[in-house]
């Protein structure tokens, strides 16, 4: 996959990452999480992309994928966030508890805290109104 020394092959990607110019690809803001962090071995490599409001997000993502893919010999798992009201809070929260930050911009970081404060709500209320419970309960009366 990457050179390096064992351990650390995830650093070499976080550096690699870093050298690319996000700015001119309308990326704001980008996660790398998911298993290239935890394995010697990683099945891909999984990121999160805050962009701009002005970029087409399907070029972003393709644009993301074949660098990747041409520098590491890994797909690439791209999740695309333009409108933080937009955002898979479930798959936010797990980048964000288990993932690194590798590019930032003060607009990017703006989109993020909004997101996490959308997605915070929706878990809050989620919890409140035991949705989950409900929905499972649901589910095994129609089935039934």
């Amino acid at each position: 996959m990457v050179s390096g020394s064992e351990g650390r092959k995830w650093l070499v990607v976080v550096d690699t990452l870093r050298s690319v110019d996000w700015i001119g690809l309308g990326v704001e803001l980008l996660i790398l999480h998911g298993s290239v962090l935890r394995s010697e071995t990683p099945r891909d490599i999984d990121l999160v992309a805050i962009v701009s409001d002005n970029v087409d997000e399907d070029d972003v993502a393709l644009r993301i994928m074949e660098f990747v893919e041409s520098r590491f010999g890994l797909e690439a798992d791209v999740y695309i966030v333009k409108d933080p009201g937009d955002a898979n809070c479930f798959l936010l929260w797990e980048a964000l508890r288990n993932g690194v930050i590798v590019y930032q911009k003060s607009v990017g970081r703006e989109k993020l805290v909004k997101a996490i404060n959308i997605c915070y709500d929706f878990m809050l209320s989620r919890e409140k109104l035991g949705y989950t419970e409900t929905l499972v309960k649901r589910v095994m009366r129609d089935a039934t």
